[in-house]
């Protein structure tokens, strides 16, 4: 039979000296709920041990019984006790009911000092550990306003005094700089003593590969994304009609451009097996040819291809685009109208062919010290636009990764019903396509794809040209072999037109072409002024001589820089191809006489007649169209 607290205290009285003090006198203290009435035990037992001069034992004996009290209370502990709560967990010393999350401790002369976490229900309910760079975030659930709120926050937040108050804080959660301590102890006790209930499950928060997975269409990876790219996230998904799908875009793929950029589409997803590098798909053409239209079928593929959702508005910033390709990271960058930021690119692309074919966003440093995790993607970049990506002088590398097609006219016929039609039924050929890649042996396709790269590699290209084709016609092929059973895959002699040949790529060839096609347009200021019958009145740029073309150094500079080419990177080329004449000294720099006037002059070869050139070696023009010419 329990013994009641006047019975205990009766029971010290009557103790001798020699006797040691029971312990069920100190048990009783852990039992007392209400802390006025266990101060008043405490105090009761003090007095009567200081009656029998063992003050000292007494409080000694009372520390140990306390800190064994809170060892065992660790090890097996209360448990949660809020009404609906999502969970419960072992939370140890803790008292967490729907008056809040309390504890007892006590000053080291063993006074009870109430400690207070939070005046309401709260508690960790799931832990999520990013599957790219390992960090974890915390899922809390907080009672608020009559119902179970959840909030997920960085594990950091859950860790430091001040971080917990500025963040939790804005969510109505009740922690200030009083009780952020024992509400970060509170949270740490929850997740230390609950292995198994609170285990992290892996999350992401991107789209695409991971692995073997793909997101989001892997079930054990949770993903947990900022609100920013919400939308994106939500439309990619499954709606509407598969059949209905498939009988409007086997209509469609009859237009061969249209067919490409759903193959680009296709291929998005094969760059991370296959290792190959991100490319530029960019149809250009006037308005009224159905290009938005042909984009948004193509992004069906995947989802919803309303505008704002998976096909966006080019009129972003730089770092949105950067932003955005990585969070879609394997899944096709859709970019309507191009020429909308032509202004903010100085009208050339080439450093945004850049940055985003390299796949690798810059470095950010971080407000608080240290530097952003790098982001990265591995997709493909479809663009539409009104002119071409690529200029005369865009450097070979942009020329390299971009695979342009010129629209001569309209794509879809009705574009208006299309639009409805892939608003409507979408998202199923993606992740059926995803499947298939990752049921089928990588070997398997990757040799197919090493068939086909060889192949295009036989023809007048480059081997990234050759690379972002045969990842296009492999994925036209898985496609017709998946959805459109009636057709017959791209053949390469189809496509052929649209790769940008050896000679188009290489800027100095370029260059060269047009210094010609300069020379041939303004022949009368390498005439001798003094001659009788020059019709050269002003300046003197250089002159023709013996199948040579002597041009005025600076002059030459000035073009090239009014063009977008660099001298000194085309010069090396013109070099080595033996397109300019060096000196006894081997210079490309000639110190000679032009019609008696001695200066630093650069000498190129002219090319050898043909039925298109005259006996210099110049395309034919009219000798007399020069309305205005430059450096005058």
């Amino acid at each position: 039979m329990e013994k009641s607290n006047e019975e205990l205290l009766t029971g010290i009285a009557k103790l001798e000296r020699q006797n040691p003090f029971p312990d069920e006198i100190f048990y009783r203290i852990f039992e007392i709920e209400d802390n006025v009435e266990r101060q008043k035990y405490i105090e009761a037992l003090r007095n009567e041990a200081k009656i029998l001069k063992r003050s000292t034992e007494f409080n000694n004996l009372l520390k140990q019984f306390q800190l064994d009290y809170i060892q065992r209370m660790r090890q097996t502990g209360n448990k949660t006790a809020f009404t609906d709560q999502p969970l419960e967990l072992i939370c140890a010393e803790w008292s967490a009911t729907d008056m809040g999350v309390k504890t007892i401790r006590y000053d080291k002369n063993m006074q009870a000092i109430p400690v207070i976490a939070c005046s309401h229900p709260i508690m960790p309910i799931e832990i999520l550990k990013n599957v790219d760079t390992s960090e974890e975030r915390i899922t809390l659930a907080y009672f608020k306003s009559a119902s179970w709120q959840h909030i997920t926050v960085d594990r950091s937040v859950c860790a430091n005094t001040n971080k917990i108050v500025d963040v939790l804080s804005q969510y109505g959660i009740e922690v200030t700089s009083d009780n952020a301590k024992s509400l970060v102890r509170y949270i740490s006790d929850c997740v230390g003593y609950n292995p198994v209930a609170l285990e992290p499950k892996k999350s992401i928060n991107r789209l695409g590969w991971v692995g073997a997975a793909f997101t989001p269409y892997e079930k054990d990876i949770r993903y947990e994304g900022g609100l920013d790219y919400e939308a994106i996230f939500k439309n990619v998904s499954e709606k509407g009609d598969f059949d209905a799908w498939k009988a409007l875009c086997g209509d469609l793929r009859k237009n061969i451009p249209l067919r490409m950029m759903m193959a680009a589409s296709f291929a998005s997803v094969l760059l991370e097996p296959l290792k190959v590098l991100p490319f530029v798909l960019h149809l250009w053409g006037t308005t009224g040819t159905g290009k938005t239209v042909a984009l948004m079928v193509a992004m069906s593929i995947w989802g919803n291809p309303r505008m704002g959702g998976l096909v966006k508005t080019m009129n972003m910033t730089k770092n949105a685009i950067m932003r955005n390709a990585a969070f879609l990271c394997s899944i096709p960058f859709a970019g309507d109208e191009l020429q909308t930021i032509k202004d903010k690119w100085q009208g050339n692309f080439d450093q945004l062919i850049y940055q985003i074919t390299e796949g690798v966003d810059r470095g950010r440093a971080k407000a608080y010290g240290g530097v952003e995790d790098t982001k990265t993607w591995k997709n493909s970049f479809i663009f539409t636009g009104e002119e071409p990506i690529t200029k005369v002088n865009s450097g070979g590398g942009s020329k390299n990764r971009v695979i342009e097609i010129a629209i001569d006219g309209p794509l879809v016929a009705d574009g208006h019903y299309v639009s409805s039609m892939v608003q409507e039924n979408y998202g199923f050929a993606g992740r059926q396509f995803v499947e298939y890649i990752q049921e089928t042996e990588s070997c398997k396709i990757m040799d197919r794809y090493r068939e086909i790269f060889e192949e295009l590699c036989r023809l007048d290209t480059t081997d990234k040209q050759a690379m972002a084709m045969a990842c296009m016609l492999l994925a036209d092929e898985i496609a017709v072999k998946l959805f459109f059973t009636a057709e017959q895959p791209l053949q390469i002699v189809q496509v052929k037109q649209y790769l940008q040949s050896t000679r188009d790529v290489d800027i100095a060839e370029r260059a060269y072409q047009q210094v010609l096609n300069w020379v041939a347009k303004y022949q009368v200021r390498f005439e001798d002024p003094k001659e009788e019958n020059s019709l050269n009145k002003g300046e003197v740029w250089g002159k023709i001589d013996n199948g040579k073309l002597i041009v005025n150094r600076d002059v030459l500079l000035s073009f090239l820089d009014q063009n977008g080419f660099d001298y000194t990177a085309v010069s090396r080329k013109w070099a080595e191809k033996g397109y300019l004449v060096r000196n006894s000294q081997g210079k490309m720099v000639h110190q000679t006489k032009v019609y008696g006037i001695k200066s630093s002059y650069i000498k190129f070869n002219l090319p050898e007649d043909d039925d298109t050139t005259d006996k210099d070696g110049f395309v034919q023009v009219e000798k007399y169209e020069q309305e205005t010419l430059p450096f005058d």
